[in-house]
């Protein structure tokens, strides 16, 4: 028997003792990758074949012209749930589910009619049914063997299951990374359109200043300044794309996250103004060093902030609080509560999941995504109701000590 990666190959020879010498001399042949040494006494050549296909890793099963099993080996045992006093003198079909059970039937009234078989000597996948009922993938090898006028057919048989879960997994995996490319792609768009809407915002209040008599150089300076921040925000998001897609991760380094959070602000000014929403900024927490990629984190503020605004658009009282404290388990906390009409419970239950939102035009991916930054920076991120009313944004993430 030789076993070489799924297949296992069992020489079989006639049992004739006056050919014993001559198939000995053969099988001991130099091989490339094995040599048999065979009993010196005939009369062990039985009980030495037999031990070889016992001892197979695949299943090995006789049959006689009927479908009667006239061996099962231990693979076979172990693979089927049989014993051996189970199966030995009834039909094999009892190991196979349909259609193989019927096809069975056909290939013996086939080979009965014409003495051939189609299935000698060609491998086939296909299903063999255990004692439980259960069905698994299995490959099929046929072989058949005259003696003494009688034929005997061999099969023998590779389960497949492990093959097929691998296989499977390996299509998940496939199938995963088009879902993550998917959602990386829609959540870039989301990201990229906060900057470039600020750029918009800018421009045009560059172009107003222009057309203004009063024309103030330092105003359309200072716009175009934060264009400018804006343009450079971009280019460190798309950075950070290449990044992830090359490791599978991104850059973290020591940062203070007051200043991040002030930075990320800024980027929402204009867009605070145009929609006449006034903005506090309270950065109250004394130890606030954190281990982070600020790109990120700023994109979880601006997106926080920016959906904050939209939220209080027709709301009377505009309101936009954000502020950092620090929270217990050495952790720091950022706020953003704004003044707006809350979250419809509906929304609520589904809030974190991706394509949930209250916008007619909205993405719905923001909050998803922006969970899903903080969790990667072994933070926490959960929406509460605004005591005064409205809603407030909250994550956590872990301080930093030297």
């Amino acid at each position: 028997m030789l076993y070489s990666g799924q297949f296992t190959f069992v020489f079989v020879a006639p049992c004739q003792e006056d050919w014993f010498p001559e198939y000995r001399r053969l099988i001991s042949l130099p091989a490339p990758r094995m040599r048999l040494a065979m009993p010196s006494k005939p009369g062990q050549y039985r009980d030495y074949l037999a031990a070889i296909v016992d001892g197979a890793l695949d299943g090995i099963v006789a049959i006689d012209e009927t479908g009667s099993i006239l061996s099962f080996n231990r693979a076979a045992t172990a693979l089927f749930g049989y014993g051996q006093d189970e199966v030995i003198g009834r039909n094999v079909r009892m190991l196979m589910p349909e259609p193989y059970r019927r096809e069975h039937d056909t290939y013996l009234r086939n080979y009965r009619e014409t003495g051939q078989a189609k299935i000698i000597g060609i491998g086939r996948q296909v299903e063999g049914q255990r004692r439980d009922g259960s069905i698994f993938p299995m490959e099929l090898g046929v072989t058949e063997v005259e003696q003494d006028g009688r034929h005997i057919f061999v099969g023998i048989i590779h389960d497949l299951s492990e093959r097929r879960k691998f296989e499977a997994r390996m299509q998940e995996l496939h199938a995963g990374r088009l879902e993550l490319i998917e959602h990386m792609a829609v959540g870039l768009a989301h990201e990229l359109k906060q900057p470039l809407t600020a750029i918009n915002a800018y421009l045009n209040i560059v172009r107003r200043l222009l057309k203004d008599q009063h024309f103030s150089a330092e105003k359309a300076e200072d716009a175009l300044d934060k264009t400018t921040k804006e343009v450079f925000r971009v280019s460190e998001i798309m950075d950070n794309l290449r990044q992830f897609m090359a490791r599978g991760t991104t850059d973290r380094t020591a940062h203070h996250l007051n200043e991040v959070v002030r930075t990320a602000c800024e980027f929402t000014d204009a867009m605070s103004k145009e929609a006449g929403v006034t903005t506090a900024v309270h950065l109250d927490a004394n130890e606030d060093q954190v281990t982070i990629n600020k790109v990120q984190i700023q994109q979880v503020v601006v997106n926080l902030k920016r959906n904050a605004i939209e939220a209080m658009q027709g709301c009377e009282n505009r309101q936009l609080t954000v502020s950092t404290r620090l929270a217990e388990g050495d952790m720091i906390r950022v706020d953003v509560t704004d003044t707006g009409p809350g979250l419809p419970d509906i929304v609520k239950q589904r809030l974190f999941e991706p394509f949930t939102t209250t916008k007619p035009h909205g993405l719905g991916v923001g909050l998803s995504v922006s969970r899903s930054i903080i969790e990667e920076h072994h933070g926490k991120l959960w929406a509460e109701e605004n005591p005064g009313g409205g809603t407030v944004f909250s994550f956590a993430l872990p301080v930093t000590r030297a």
